[in-house]
């Protein structure tokens, strides 16, 4: 448990010491520690709701997309038989503000063929569009090129033609984000000709960057150098 407070506390520095930063009174002397007190607070939090909520399971995933997305389970599941293995559903609690749901679909017989991949992927891209504030998909800090507009509409090609797969959207004036794959076995060659034998699709939709990673790094790393003796004197007793 030790370890994974550890990891969690590592995770939350970048997304919540800079809101409290830029919430707390610049003025104050004790901004940094106070700052750091509330994340180490968040952490606590974090931690017990992950003892108290079911995180590996389908209904878990459910409960997040819908409070957190605004978004049905049911109107992302693939049209066709399916299973959820053991720790294939994971979701964090909605209330965390930093987490996200993903959940991976296997096939019960046989592949997902281009067909099956392609309408599923419709699906999801339509889902989306349809709890999104602005009534459709967007490109996402994630996936924004130099110079690209991340509020911008995409269409799906758009979103499955880069290097990852994905989009974002706008949910309760915030953004989300959307991860879709396919899920392959290495021990079965395909029999309709495909380069693997995907026997499933997997999406996660978690809270996303809420502006360009380059402006999130810059305003962490200025935090951190502007409040670096009360963070590592927080990290040192909160980890002894």
């Amino acid at each position: 448990m030790k370890k994974f407070a550890i990891f969690i506390f590592m995770m939350l520095l970048v997304l919540l010491l800079v809101s409290c930063g830029s919430e707390a009174d610049p003025t104050s002397p004790s901004n940094g520690e106070d700052a750091t007190l509330d994340v180490m607070q968040a952490v606590d939090d974090a931690l017990q709701e992950a003892e108290e909520f079911n995180s590996f399971s389908e209904e878990a995933v459910a409960y997040y997309f819908e409070k957190a997305a605004g978004l049905q389970l049911e109107n992302v599941k693939p049209d066709w038989d399916y299973t959820v293995g053991a720790y294939s559903a994971y979701a964090d609690s909605p209330e965390s503000g930093y987490g996200h749901g993903v959940i991976a679909f296997t096939k019960a017989d046989g592949e997902v063929s281009d067909e099956l991949y392609d309408a599923w992927l419709n699906k999801v891209f339509n889902a989306t569009a349809a709890v999104s504030q602005d009534g459709f998909n967007c490109i996402g800090y994630e996936f924004a090129s130099d110079g690209e507009d991340a509020l911008a509409q995409t269409t799906l090609e758009e979103a499955i033609g880069g290097f990852m797969s994905g989009w974002a959207f706008r949910y309760n004036d915030k953004m989300m984000v959307v991860y879709v794959d396919r899920e392959y076995d290495n021990d079965k060659e395909s029999e309709i000709g495909s380069l693997f034998f995907y026997d499933g699709v997997s999406i996660d939709i978690g809270v996303g960057l809420q502006k360009s990673w380059s402006d999130t790094m810059d305003e962490a790393e200025q935090y951190f150098e502007e409040n670096a003796d009360e963070i590592s004197d927080a990290l040192s007793d909160y980890l002894s």
